[in-house]
């Protein structure tokens, strides 16, 4: 048996998928452009205005070498990525450990703490205060400064929580049974459970981190060798200094038509480790999300 399709769903359908890659196109277009310019001729870049659908003159990688051979790049790479897998990690392993312990039933004052934790959500104390904390405690210009205030997030906590708390009662009950420990519950039974939302909170982590760059230039202003890459490319992008990836006698010369260049290279390397991992975590982020945000 054929069923009749009506009027009103084909032009929902219409509408919908119009609506949908018209979204795709807008989402796509300004990367496509930042890729074609970042491999177009400087001198043609230069003089160009609008939207780039192909590399103007010959292709070149010139700015990717440019870039790639500025030793701040390489230096952001590499602090980067330090902080970004020491809060991924530290952050993760104590979300983890914080929405179980208050999604336990049994926990005492569970009510009071979890509204403490939402409080943290909803007001700070500000920057002034946050400041003159991490320097009575001796964290200025030093890379914990970064590590230690991203190491936790309140809506992390709360997403894991919720995520335990949809889990039945039973898993654990029968863990116990056979002498199980909160430990062993914990990694062995309920972790493999809900590792989409796990995956969730390591890729938000990733993201934030990667591209966090006012915490450094608050707590790291005499320490340029701990600066990240977004830093570095704030530095380029906003403050037009591409004076420090020229290199040479004949940098003044080349800076005028090669700074353009440079910055969409930069805005590239700075951007392309992201988009490669993304693809792979997206299909947990709606099932994640999901999990822990049905029930708070």
């Amino acid at each position: 048996m054929v069923e009749k399709v009506s009027f009103s769903r084909v032009l929902f359908n219409i509408l919908n998928y119009s609506f949908m890659i018209l979204l795709c196109i807008v989402c796509i277009a300004p990367i496509w452009h930042v890729v074609m310019a970042s491999i177009s001729n400087p001198r043609d870049l230069m003089a160009s205005t609008g939207l780039l659908l192909k590399p103007l003159g010959k292709a070149t990688l010139k700015g990717y070498e440019l870039v790639l051979n500025n030793p701040d790049i390489i230096k952001g790479y590499i602090n980067t990525l330090i902080y970004v897998v020491s809060t991924t990690v530290i952050g993760t392993i104590l979300t983890l450990i914080a929405g179980f312990a208050i999604s336990r039933e049994n926990l005492k004052l569970k009510t009071p703490i979890t509204l403490i934790i939402l409080f943290t959500m909803m007001f700070g104390g500000g920057l002034i205060p946050s400041y003159m904390v991490n320097k009575s405690i001796g964290l200025i210009n030093s890379p914990l400064a970064v590590i230690i205030p991203g190491v936790i997030n309140a809506f992390y906590i709360i997403m894991m929580k919720s995520s335990f708390e949809q889990l039945s009662s039973s898993y654990e009950e029968s863990a116990k049974i056979d002498g199980a420990g909160p430990i062993t519950i914990l990694i062995k039974i309920l972790v493999p459970m809900i590792k989409a939302t796990i995956a969730v909170i390591v890729m938000f982590n990733v993201v934030m981190q990667w591209n966090s760059w006012f915490q450094a230039s608050i707590y790291l202003t005499r320490r340029r060798d701990l600066w990240p890459l977004q830093l570095f490319m704030r530095e380029i992008l906003v403050q037009n200094d591409t004076a420090t990836i020229l290199s040479g006698s004949d940098a003044l010369s080349k800076i005028d038509y090669t700074k353009n260049l440079v910055k969409y290279c930069t805005v590239v390397v700075g951007t392309f480790p992201i988009l490669c991992i993304y693809p792979f975590v997206q299909k947990y982020f709606v099932k994640g999300v999901t999990l822990g945000g049905v029930k708070g």
